[in-house]
């Protein structure tokens, strides 16, 4: 294992979740980044960040009994946001759907776009045509620059990030500039549960290599 980088996936104590970190190992970033985490600090207690961070704060007093559905209107709630965007990819218009109808009937205001807004196609990107999934024909393209711009001019609190590719999701938070969060993330195979992959990875039949690298 190295000890020259930071690592937190591989520390089994965690004590730094009780405050504790005298016995934290080699690439413990308390240990070898303490200039970067005292920044990050003081960064959290600005006037803004604070607030935010506080309002997460109060999420926990009810944690492990909401949904991340209900955490995400609590959070809006908390920071007083009134209107709420969903960016949403086209195949999960039913869920957007469903989401759109809970979030007026909690009394919020909402606005949604469908990541095909702007009828973009990969021609739009000049994906060579051998790279398409069918050579020859027009291949739908995703908009999140068009989703977040959008969303933007209808003067949405906060973006809720509804099955967005992966990239598509990056494209997104890249170019918002409202706080963004995300209630689901697209995994076509494990009907959207990607961690799915990480749980199975024990099964002998996975595709997936999930063991500690020797070296």
């Amino acid at each position: 294992m190295r000890t020259d980088q930071t690592l937190c996936s591989y520390c089994a104590r965690k004590k730094c979740f009780y405050g504790d970190v005298s016995q934290a190992p080699p690439f413990c970033p308390s240990n070898r980044h303490p200039d970067l985490l005292a920044d990050a600090k003081k960064k959290l207690q600005d006037e803004t960040n604070s607030d935010m961070a506080c309002d997460v704060a109060r999420t926990w007093k009810e944690y492990g009994k909401l949904t991340r559905v209900e955490e995400t209107i609590q959070y809006a709630r908390n920071r007083g946001y009134k209107k709420l965007g969903i960016a949403f990819c086209v195949g999960l218009s039913e869920e957007a759907e469903k989401l759109t109808n809970l979030l007026f009937n909690e009394k919020f205001d909402v606005v949604s776009v469908c990541c095909m807004c702007g009828a973009m196609s990969s021609d739009d990107v000049n994906l060579p045509d051998e790279e398409k999934i069918v050579p020859g024909f027009r291949q739908p393209m995703c908009n999140p620059i068009g989703q977040a711009a959008i969303l933007e001019a209808e003067g949405i609190d906060l973006h809720i990030l509804l099955g967005l590719c992966v990239g598509d999701d990056t494209l997104f938070i890249k170019h918002a500039n409202a706080p963004v969060t995300v209630l689901a993330v697209k995994d076509r195979v494990l009907a959207h549960n990607p961690l799915g992959a990480l749980y199975t990875s024990k099964h002998i039949y996975t595709r997936i290599n999930t063991r500690r690298p020797k070296e």
